[in-house]
């Protein structure tokens, strides 16, 4: 007689299957956002480590020297353009760790339905092994029936 649950028993198995498949690409993308931060924190200080030598070529380009009001307003320029490259990276670090935060997240959920969809299958799966065994009793003693029935047969023929 065939596991009358095995149906179920298969879908069970995809939803697991589908969620192990979720889980690793989640734990892939948290994988990338990492990088991705360690990134962004590694630029950013790069950016952090030459900004004031930067500033310092454009002070010493007109320091101390004649210079007109347009060269002053340039250097000013200059000045304003690194402070917002600097806004600019310390808010790519801020993303960052807003997307990692979301990919993890997503992640956290993605092992949340692994977790279920395994608790799920193992519950059939438990069913199926209860199944099995009260099938095999149930087949041992229906032999045993057919081999008592046979013998007592025999019996009553050498009788």
């Amino acid at each position: 007689m065939s596991y009358t649950l095995q149906p179920l028993l298969n879908i069970r198995i995809m939803r697991e299957d589908r969620a192990t498949g979720e889980l690793t690409a989640a734990k892939r993308a948290v994988h990338t956002a990492e990088e991705a931060l360690e990134d962004r924190k590694r630029e950013f200080a790069e950016f952090e480590s030459t900004k004031e030598q930067r500033r310092d070529r454009i002070y010493d380009a007109i320091i101390g020297r004649p210079v007109s009001r347009d060269q002053i307003d340039m250097a000013q320029e200059g000045i304003a353009r690194i402070d917002e490259e600097g806004a600019l990276r310390l808010d790519n670090v801020h993303q960052a760790e807003g997307e990692l935060r979301k990919r993890q997240t997503e992640a956290e959920a993605a092992r949340a339905a692994f977790i279920l969809a395994s608790k799920e299958r193992t519950k059939i799966d438990e069913h199926k092994a209860e199944w099995a065994t009260e099938e095999a009793r149930t087949a041992e003693a229906r032999s045993e029936g057919e081999l008592e029935d046979f013998t007592g047969r025999k019996q009553d023929l050498d009788g």
